[in-house]
C-alpha cells in the first residue's frame, strides 16, 4: 500500500466522518423536537387502543436519537471521555441503540398485530383493557433488552491507525469474540430487524387483500339488501354510501401504513445487510485498500439512508393521530345522535300517554242511565 493511497484513504475517512457528523446533528435537531410535539398532540387520545404503542414508538425513537446525538457530540468535544473511558461509552451506547431499535421494530409489530385482530376478530379485540397493552409494551422492552445483552459484553473501542501519525477509534466487536461474532450479528439482525418487519408487512398485506374476515361475529349489509329481505340474525343497518366510504377509508389507512412499513424496510435494509456482510468478509479491515475505500463510502451512504427513517416517524404518528381523531369525532356524533333519538322517543311516549283517555270516560256504564 503506497503512501498516496494511505493519504487518499485518510482524506476519505475524514470526509465521511464529517458528513455523518453533520447528518446526525441535522436529523436529530429536527426530529427530537418534533417527537416531543407529537407526544403532546396525542395526549388527548389516551383512551385509544393505539395510544400506548404510539407512546412506545415515540419514546424508543427519542432514546435512540438522543443516544446517537450524545455519542457524536461527545466524540468531538471530548467532554464525556474525560469522565468515562471509551470502551464503556461504546458498550453503553451500543446497548441503548440496539435495545431501542429492537423495541421500536417489535412495537410496530404489536400495534399492527392488534389492528389485525381488530379487523378479523373485532369483538375479542374490544374486550382488551388498555392496561394489557402497557403490559405488552413492558414485555417487549424486557425481551429487547435481553436480546441485546451481548452488546455490553462483546462491544469495545478499537483503534484505527491509517498512518502518518494519525489515529482514530471506533466501536466494534472485541477480537476475543471474533469466533462467535458472526453468529451473534446474524441472529441479532434477524431478531431486531428482519423478522419484525416481515411480520409487519405480511400483517398489512393480509388485512389489505382480505375482503371477508375469517370469523366475523356480525356482517354489514346495505339498505338495498335489507329491502330484498337478505337478513341475518345479528344485523347492523347502514347506508350503502356509508358502507363504501368506511371500506375506502379502511383500505386507504392500511395502504398508508403498508407504504410506511415498506419505506422503513427499504431505508433500514441496506445498513443491516452491509453490517452482516462486513462481519462475514471483514470489509472494514480488509487488506486491499480499494475494498476498504468502497466499504467506507458504502457505509456512509447506507447510514444516511438509515437516518432518513427518523423524520418519517413523526409523520406516521401524525397520520395515526388524524385517523384516531376522525374515529373519535364520528363516535361522538353517533353517541349524540343516539341520545337525541332517545330523548325524542321519550318525549313521544310521554305525549302519547297524556293523550290517552280512560275507558270509563269513553264507554258509559249501564248504571249511568238508571
Amino acid at each position: 500500500m503506497s503512501s498516496a493511497e494511505e493519504e487518499q484513504f485518510l482524506r476519505e475517512w475524514a470526509f465521511s466522518s464529517r458528513l455523518l457528523f453533520y447528518s446526525i446533528i441535522a436529523v436529530t435537531s429536527i426530529t427530537l423536537p418534533v417527537l416531543v410535539i407529537i407526544m403532546v398532540l396525542i395526549r388527548p387520545h389516551r383512551n385509544s387502543q393505539y395510544f400506548p404503542y404510539m407512546c412506545g414508538i415515540i419514546a424508543g425513537n427519542f432514546v435512540l436519537l438522543s443516544t446517537v446525538f450524545t455519542l457524536v457530540v461527545s466524540e468531538n468535544v471530548n467532554f464525556v471521555y474525560s469522565y468515562l473511558p471509551g470502551f464503556m461509552i461504546c458498550k453503553f451506547s451500543a446497548f441503548l441503540v440496539n435495545s431501542a431499535s429492537c423495541f421500536i421494530h417489535w412495537t410496530w409489530v404489536g400495534m399492527y398485530s392488534q389492528r389485525f385482530l381488530h379487523v378479523f376478530f373485532p369483538l375479542r379485540s374490544r374486550r382488551r383493557l388498555p392496561r394489557s397493552t402497557w403490559n405488552t409494551l413492558l414485555i417487549i422492552l424486557l425481551i429487547s433488552c435481553t436480546c441485546q445483552i451481548w452488546a455490553p459484553i462483546t462491544i469495545t473501542e478499537l483503534s484505527f491507525s491509517p498512518g502518518n501519525n494519525s489515529q482514530g477509534t471506533y466501536c466494534a466487536e472485541d477480537p476475543y469474540f471474533s469466533s462467535s461474532s458472526k453468529i451473534i450479528v446474524l441472529v441479532e439482525s434477524t431478531i431486531t430487524f428482519f423478522i419484525p418487519f416481515m411480520l409487519t408487512v405480511l400483517a398489512d398485506i393480509s388485512v389489505l387483500v382480505s375482503k371477508v374476515p375469517w370469523q366475523t361475529p356480525f356482517k354489514l349489509i346495505s339498505a338495498d339488501d335489507l329491502r330484498n329481505n337478505n337478513r341475518s340474525d345479528n344485523m347492523k343497518i347502514v347506508s350503502k354510501l356509508n358502507l363504501e366510504s368506511a371500506e375506502k377509508r379502511r383500505i386507504n389507512a392500511i395502504k398508508r401504513c403498508l407504504i410506511s412499513a415498506t419505506l422503513t424496510l427499504v431505508l433500514n435494509l441496506p445498513n443491516y445487510v452491509l453490517q452482516v456482510v462486513d462481519e462475514f468478509y471483514s470489509l472494514r479491515e480488509h487488506g486491499n485498500i480499494s475494498i476498504r475505500r468502497v466499504f467506507l463510502q458504502a457505509d456512509a451512504a447506507v447510514y444516511i439512508l438509515y437516518l432518513l427513517q427518523f423524520p418519517l416517524v413523526p409523520v406516521n404518528m401524525y397520520f395515526l393521530r388524524q385517523n384516531i381523531t376522525r374515529s373519535s369525532r364520528k363516535l361522538r356524533e353517533k353517541t349524540t345522535l343516539q341520545q337525541e333519538h332517545s330523548k325524542s322517543f321519550q318525549v313521544l311516549e310521554m305525549s302519547n300517554d297524556q293523550s290517552r283517555i280512560p275507558l270509563s270516560t269513553t264507554i258509559p256504564s249501564p248504571m249511568s242511565h238508571a
